[in-house]
C-alpha cells in the first residue's frame, strides 16, 4: 500500500512540475533561444582565443569577425614574442598614451567596450610597437638620393614587409586550431 501511495505522490509532483514548466513557457519565463555569452573561436599554442576578445577587436578596427579573429591571432603571436624582450616593456605612462591614442582612433564605437579590455589591447599593441622599433627599425635602409617624402614612404614599405615576414614566421611556428565562428562567418586559416 505504501508503494502505491508513494507512486501517486511522485506522479502528482511530476504533474505539478510539468504544469509549472508549461506555465513558464506560456508566460515567456524561459527564453526561446539560448544566447551565446562566451565561446572559444580558436586555440593558439594551447591558449584559447575567446569570442569576447574578438568582439573588442571588431569594435576597435571595424573588421568583420573572421578578419578580427585573424588579426587577434597575429597580435597574440607578436605580443608573445615581444614580451620576451626587456626593451619592449611598456610603462604605465606609455600604456595610458596608447589607450588615449586607441580611443582617439576608434572614437564612439568603443562606448560599449569595457575599459579593462581596451587597456589590455592598448598595452599589447604598445609592447608590439616598442619591439618593432627595437628589432626592425634599425634594419630599414633607404637610399639617400630619394626625396624626403619618398624616403619616408620607402622606409614605411620596407618596415611593413619586414613585419609581414615576421608574422608569417610566427604563424609557421604556431599551432593554431579553429572552431566554427558563430553567425555564419568562417575563419580563413593562414589569411
Amino acid at each position: 500500500m505504501r508503494s502505491s501511495a508513494a507512486a501517486r505522490s511522485r506522479a502528482k509532483r511530476a504533474l505539478a512540475a510539468g504544469g509549472l514548466f508549461a506555465w513558464m513557457l506560456s508566460a515567456g519565463a524561459v527564453a526561446a533561444e539560448p544566447t551565446v555569452v562566451e565561446r572559444i573561436l580558436a586555440v593558439v599554442d594551447g591558449r584559447p582565443v575567446l569570442l569576447s576578445e574578438v568582439r573588442v577587436v571588431e569594435q576597435v578596427t571595424g573588421q568583420d569577425r573572421a578578419r578580427a579573429l585573424e588579426a587577434l591571432i597575429d597580435e597574440r603571436l607578436m605580443f608573445r614574442e615581444a614580451a620576451r624582450l626587456p626593451q619592449a616593456t611598456v610603462t604605465e605612462d606609455e600604456e595610458s598614451r596608447a589607450l588615449q591614442s586607441l580611443v582617439a582612433r576608434a572614437g564612439p564605437s568603443l562606448a560599449a567596450v569595457p575599459e579593462g579590455d581596451l587597456r589590455q589591447l592598448a598595452r599589447r599593441q604598445a609592447t608590439i610597437l616598442k619591439y618593432v622599433d627595437f628589432r626592425f627599425l634599425p634594419q630599414v635602409r633607404v637610399e639617400e638620393a630619394a626625396e624626403p617624402v619618398a624616403r619616408e614612404q620607402l622606409a614605411a614599405e620596407d618596415l611593413r614587409r619586414r613585419i609581414e615576414a615576421w608574422v608569417k614566421e610566427l604563424r609557421r611556428g604556431a599551432d593554431v586550431r579553429y572552431n566554427a565562428l558563430p553567425s555564419g562567418t568562417s575563419a580563413r586559416p593562414g589569411a
